[in-house]
């Protein structure tokens, strides 16, 4: 079953006991950034960390101080976290996938009336063993649950005022040097009460580049935000339902997308798309976890499998369902399938 760590207090605080908790997890995830970017030709992008260090410490002060606690706790530096958090801005393209798959259900589509969010994260094979769950009560914020992994700030989950916060990569070229790294913004959504806050959190203009973001609140509104290093646009469920993967789809921001081949990203959100709509009105919790599991172009299906008989070095290494209404999160370690879901409300 996925690590459960519960904290409290000063932004400072939770990050220590989180650190202190993970030690060996996120010692081992600075070794492996080290090794990748040493495997793909560019050994000192540590030396570039600095900028990066310094935007979170102007623009993000309390995910600073919660980085730094981090750093305490495990015998790191606060530079050696902000590098593990900052692989994407620094150009380590190539030695990260981004797989992912999320949505967000209204009310509407629901047995209970309930809203529901759901990610997939997929990663590179082994790292479902780095994942964990983060129960916070901090000082002067909501409290929240959320899913994360191997020291990042890649916090998915839902907060007591009922913002819930997913998301996933998008690869656009227009990244903005010793801007404020993208995983940084999922950890200051889930700081928010409002949804116009949250927006206006993973969209700030000092980020150093783009992502997805799907936010949602108990009182039925989710929205997708399509963020790149300079852009961004946002796309409402109304009352239906969000499907998103790894591509651009609002029609201002298709330039954006890179040459890479997208084609799989594009199966997994239509695949999505159809199984919650044939279910819509009829869906719960369980429902849900089971469409995550969905193997429909296995293995590079919506819940990826790195298995001998695949040639795939990557894939699912977690999975979260949340409602929203009732600030309930259910997460597992590994592929959604065949793992164990825990679950922490809050």
């Amino acid at each position: 079953m996925i690590d459960l760590i519960e904290t409290g207090g000063t932004p400072f605080d939770i990050g220590h006991d989180v650190g202190t908790a993970q030690r060996e997890v996120i010692r081992q995830a600075l070794a492996d950034t080290h090794a990748l970017f040493a495997e793909a030709g560019d050994p000192a992008a540590f030396d570039r960390t600095g900028p990066f260090a310094e935007a979170i410490e102007q623009h993000a002060l309390p995910v600073a101080a919660e980085m730094r606690g981090m750093a305490a706790g495990s015998g790191l530096t606060y530079e050696e976290i902000v590098f593990i958090n900052a692989t994407a801005e620094l150009d380590l393209d190539a030695g990260r996938h981004t797989a992912c798959t999320i949505a967000g259900i209204t009310g509407h589509g629901t047995t209970d009336g309930h809203v529901l969010v759901a990610h997939n994260e997929d990663e590179t094979a082994g790292l479902d063993k780095t994942t964990y769950l983060v129960k916070a009560e901090p000082d002067g914020a909501p409290a929240f649950v959320a899913f994360t992994y191997a020291g990042l700030m890649l916090h998915q989950g839902v907060n007591a005022a009922g913002i819930a916060s997913v998301g996933n990569a998008l690869n656009a070229p227009d990244a903005t040097p010793g801007g404020v790294p993208k995983l940084i913004q999922y950890r200051r959504a889930l700081a928010e009460s409002t949804i116009e806050a949250a927006i206006r959190a993973v969209t700030i203009p000092e980020r150093g580049f783009g992502n997805n973001h799907l936010l949602a609140t108990a009182d039925g509104d989710i929205y997708d935000l399509e963020v790149s290093g300079s852009d961004w646009r946002m796309m409402p469920a109304g009352n239906r339902f969000l499907v998103h993967a790894n591509h651009f789809t609002h029609p201002d921001l298709l330039p954006l997308d890179t040459g890479d081949d997208l084609l799989n990203s594009r199966l997994r959100e239509q695949r999505l798309h159809n199984l919650i709509d044939a279910a819509f009105g009829t869906i719960t919790p369980d429902s849900l976890r089971t469409m995550m599991s969905d193997h429909a172009n296995y293995p590079k299906s919506i819940c990826k499998h790195a298995t001998p008989d695949s040639d795939l070095d990557y894939g699912t290494i977690g999975s979260v369902v949340i409602d929203v209404t009732t600030r309930t999160l259910w997460a597992c370690a590994g592929n959604p399938c065949r793992s164990e879901w825990r679950k922490v409300g809050l």
